[in-house]
């Protein structure tokens, strides 16, 4: 198709028009007269208004006059710089404003299509309104009836003046303007005329909203107040502060009358006049085309098309950053006869809407644009695919043509059709091919690529977080893990601390019901009966032995034996008492070694962390200081603490051997000595070898706390046995403070992901458009549904409803808080130690409730760990989980996610996103969301809804077909007569059908 024109088809455009300029032959104006001399300067003045005014409206007093002779200067080759003058007519309503003192007319102003013959003007509206003017109330005896020129309303001025007292002259004007001041016309007569077929869509009513302001809102006047304004299309006001633009069009709102309301210059002089009414003063910027079809359009869309200040805030995103504003397309082969391809087309840089039928090249367009603008998602393009053009059949043709964008700082980036992203380049574009979004939000929910959905709304979010508080990561999950480390570290830490005491409490629980109170006290009033037969028997023992003794006569050899017995027996004693002295030292410093060989390994893994912690500050702070983190291990102490250990235990084994033999030379002794005493008094050493027996059956029955057959063991298991349920009862607090403290990590942890998701949470809270769409963060620490394989592990012909009980724990709970989960989780493990789970039944070793496959280690840990509990921060849509949403709704969710929540400022490229979704929807959801993309950043959409490309308000519509074997494109404004009808055959399906869709509808006048 070749090259289009380029502002014409670029479709709308921001400008500033005046549509309120007074010229040299205007009745009442401060040029110095219609001279030549004057009219000079004027036309002059024109041509060097501000760049930003290229339309004008030429705004005389009932007369055309000016509005020729600007008109044949054009004709002449001057006032190049206006795009469009616009022929209006200025005259006087019959109704009044201001007050008794100071009564004025309301100026009504009639603006013509530039399109008109100034002769139709004069002919048809002009000359039809003859008839039907007025003069004011107190002068219709004059019964003037001349035709208007100037001349005539002199005439009339100057009979209105004879009729004055002379003392009174000196307050009226000029014959001329008293003759116009007094001629009048009814609204209603001008709308009779306008509305016949020379002018029917070819004219606009504005009023003047000083004047119109100064009508009182009386009762009598109410009504006409607000007809006047209502009946008109626009309002003009000429402001010299236009800070109160904004603040009177919602008054006029909230007055609920027409709030249409543009500055105007209201020009009578040149620009370097001090008055306000001067050339050039005027800020009314409109985004539309300049026609009076782009005029009706522009106040259509008031609130999106018309701004009135200094400059648009788009155009200032374009001036601040035109490298993101692509300028034009160029699609085509430098091989001549290779005309698959041949267009440029100039993009606007606010919503472009492409349209077409089917197979026609939308798609084609998209995908050429993203292409260029290097998009990273190449493999799900539309037709740049290796299924269509880039085939084998057809990819010798594909490579012949490139795809060439321009951007708003002229420069350019061109690309083959077959060519790949290229990793070293930027991504200049976003793009969602249809292809993508259908494979994104197609995805089964239970499948391992359900995250890819979700990780697409962390990319946009990630948009939200300031370049200082990225860390230097590149996406969000990365700055998300780097955000979590430290909090999962001692959430992994606390987890393994809990084990132990769960071992502790299992340990105790499983003593607890292996040993009951009254068994052991039985055995104990056993043993207490045994020890009291062993001593009465070893007493019986020693009297036997005396009674011999002082039997037997006085033998030296045997008192000397006697002796040295005695002596063996205190040294053997000595020894064995020293040997166990020996064995608990060593004993000590070997668990004393364990337990600092555990501590230094800790020390060396913090040594670890702190380096990596160090190197992470190093590069946020970036100065050359002492470490952020210091870890000071002392080695030597421990070194030295070790060697001089490792000494006592050399010494101490070396102790131990030597005692060992003493021991063994002592029962040697001990045994030749016995030999000796039974040789020389055989009664007398069995007597005593009875004795030492008993004592030795005494000592054993007695025993120590180690032993549970002894008595002393007995006492230990009984006062053990008594404190086992207050032990449990402390080993149980401590089991639930344990999992506080992995609960508040666990909170921690959410505290930092909340942190990070703050700036897009607080975005999305404020942006109207997604609260519209249901869309919400929601902050939680939740429950995971790995919690109902807990109560499995229970066995339930053991458990009455205890295992119900358990499953149902997330619905009896209001949220996860500590407060709610900590009673649950305690009466869950009480429950756990009696019978049936019945808080009220007897005791019973909580290992016995338990599957045969379970360990009570494993279940406790499975239910006091928190591992259930998961740090979750995401979007709802309309109150559901993202996963629940159907593969329409979570399209939405994805368009409105890079519509409205993404902060980046790159060409933003849509194929269809009102696939899958209803007309509502797509009118209330999409349409608002591109408009505020549109705002923000250049919005090129695929598009076969009319309420996208039409209802959307698209700024440019580009039209695709495919005509003999040829790609053709064709565009511009919806304000354009040729492009609104080919939006009305592509989107309509014919003005016929929209005409029966109308009618149909009409049909029912409460439809609103």
């Amino acid at each position: 198709m070749g090259r289009l024109d380029g502002e014409r088809a670029r479709g709308t455009a921001w400008r500033i028009w005046d549509l309120h300029v007074h010229t040299p032959a205007s009745i009442i104006q401060g040029y110095g007269g219609d001279s030549d001399e004057v009219w000079s300067r004027f036309i002059d003045e024109l041509e060097n208004l501000p760049e930003d005014i290229s339309i004008i409206g030429i705004n005389d007093y009932w007369f055309l006059d000016g509005f020729r002779h600007v008109l044949q200067a054009q004709r002449d080759g001057r006032l190049k710089n206006l795009e469009a003058i616009f022929p209006v007519v200025e005259m006087r309503l019959d109704q009044f404003g201001g007050t008794e003192g100071k009564l004025s007319r309301v100026n009504l102003h009639v603006i013509f299509d530039p399109e008109l013959d100034p002769d139709v003007i004069q002919a048809q509206f002009l000359n039809a309104l003859q008839p039907k003017l007025k003069l004011s109330p107190q002068h219709e005896s004059l019964g003037w009836q001349g035709v208007i020129t100037a001349e005539s309303l002199a005439d009339l001025g100057r009979r209105i003046k004879e009729t004055v007292p002379a003392e009174e002259l000196a307050k009226y004007d000029s014959d001329l303007r008293e003759g116009f001041n007094n001629l009048n016309v009814s609204l209603g007569d001008v709308q009779g005329v306008l509305s016949g077929p020379y002018f029917k869509g070819k004219a606009l009513l504005a009023v003047g909203k000083t004047e119109w302001a100064d009508i009182k809102w009386a009762d009598q006047s109410i009504a006409a107040k607000k007809n006047v304004i209502n009946s008109a299309d626009l309002i003009f006001t000429a402001y010299e502060d236009t800070a109160r633009w904004k603040a009177d069009v919602e008054f006029l709102r909230a007055s609920k009358v027409k709030d249409r309301l543009l500055d105007c210059s209201d020009a009578h002089h040149f620009s370097d006049s001090e008055q306000n009414m001067r050339l050039g003063a005027c800020q009314t910027w409109m985004n539309t085309t300049p026609t009076l079809a782009g005029l009706a359009y522009a106040l259509e869309e008031f609130d999106r098309r018309v701004h009135v200040g200094l400059e648009p805030p788009a155009l200032a995103r374009i001036r601040k950053n035109p490298e993101r504003f692509i300028s034009k397309i160029e699609v085509r082969s430098d091989k001549k006869d290779c005309r698959f391809f041949d267009y440029e087309i100039p993009l606007n840089t606010g919503f472009v809407a492409v349209v077409g039928n089917k197979g026609q090249g939308k798609s084609a367009l998209l995908d050429c644009i993203a292409l260029a603008g290097n998009s990273s998602r190449n493999r799900e393009f539309a037709f740049l695919t290796s299924t269509r053009f880039l085939s084998s059949t057809s990819l010798k043709v594909a490579k012949e043509y490139y795809s060439e964008l321009e951007w708003a700082t002229g420069a350019r980036r061109r690309a083959q059709l077959p060519d790949e992203h290229d990793r070293s380049a930027p991504v200049s574009v976003e793009y969602l091919p249809q292809a993508f979004v259908e494979r994104v939000c197609n995805i089964d929910p239970a499948s391992g690529d359900a995250d890819e959905f979700e990780r697409e709304l962390r990319t946009v979010l990630f948009t939200h977080i300031r370049d200082e508080d990225r860390a230097g990561e590149k996406t969000f999950d990365a700055l998300l893990a780097q955000k979590t480390r430290v909090s999962q570290d001692v959430i992994d830490r606390l987890r393994d601390d809990l084990r132990p005491v769960v071992g502790s409490y299992a340990a105790l629980a499983a003593f607890r019901a292996g040993n009951r109170l009254h068994e052991v006290e039985g055995r104990l009033t056993l043993k207490e009966a045994e020890v009291a037969a062993a001593e009465a028997a070893l007493q019986g023992a020693k009297d036997t032995l005396a009674a011999i003794d002082s039997a037997s006569r006085d033998d030296g050899e045997l008192t000397v034996l006697k002796q040295r017995s005695e002596e063996i027996e205190s040294t053997r004693t000595e020894l064995l008492s020293r040997q166990t002295e020996n064995e608990q030292r060593r004993a000590q410093a070997r668990q004393s070694l364990s337990g600092m060989e555990t501590i230094a390994q800790k020390a060396d893994a913090l040594r670890a962390d702190a380096a990596d912690l160090n190197a992470q500050a190093e590069a946020i702070l970036r100065d050359s200081g002492d470490p952020y983190i210091s870890v000071t291990i002392n080695r030597a102490r421990y070194e030295g603490w070790r060697a001089t250990l490792d000494t006592s235990l050399t010494t101490w084994r070396a102790e131990h051997d030597d005692l060992v033999r003493d021991i063994e030379a002592q029962e040697e002794a001990r045994r030749q000595n016995a030999e000796a005493l039974a040789a020389a008094d055989s009664a007398r050493e069995r007597a005593r070898q009875r004795v030492l027996q008993s004592e030795e059956r005494v000592a054993a029955l007695v025993g120590d706390e180690n032993d549970d057959e002894s008595l002393n063991g007995l006492k230990a298991l009984r006062t053990r046995i008594i404190e086992a349920p207050a032990e449990m009862d402390r080993l149980r607090e401590q089991i639930i403070e344990h999992a506080g403290r992995i609960h508040a990590a666990l909170i921690a942890q959410l505290d930092a992901v909340e942190s990070l998701y703050a700036p897009a949470s607080e975005f999305i809270s404020q942006a109207e458009v997604v609260k519209n769409a249901g869309l919400e963060f929601n902050a939680e620490l939740r429950m995971l549904p790995s919690w109902r394989s807990i109560p499995t592990g229970l066995d339930g012909r053991r458990n009455g409803d205890f295992s119900d009980w358990l499953a149902d724990l997330p619905q009896r709970i209001e949220d996860t808080s500590w407060e709610q989960l900590s009673a649950q989780l305690r009466e869950a493990v009480i429950r756990l130690e009696h019978e049936r789970g019945e808080p009220d039944d007897p005791f019973r070793n909580p290992a016995s409730a338990l599957r045969s496959t379970t360990t009570l280690d494993e279940f406790l840990m499975s239910m006091l760990d928190l591992s259930w509990l998961e740090v979750r921060f995401g979007l709802t849509g309309d109150g559901l989980p993202l996963s629940q949403l159907s593969p329409g709704q979570r399209g939405l969710v994805l368009a409105l996610f890079y519509l409205v929540v993404d902060r980046r400022t790159t060409p933003l490229l849509l194929d269809q996103p009102e696939e899958n979704l209803d007309n509502e929807t797509i009118a209330s959801k999409l349409v608002p969301a591109i408009h505020e993309a549109a705002g923000r950043r250049q919005t090129i959409v695929v598009t076969h809804n009319a309420n996208l490309a039409v209802v959307g308000d698209a700024d440019q519509i580009i039209h695709c077909q495919l005509q003999d074997q040829q790609f053709r494109v064709s565009s511009g404004s919806i304000a354009e007569l040729d492009v609104a009808q080919f939006a009305l055959n592509v989107l309509e399906g014919t003005k016929p059908a929209f005409d029966n869709r109308r009618h149909k509808y009409e049909a029912f006048p409460e439809l609103v």
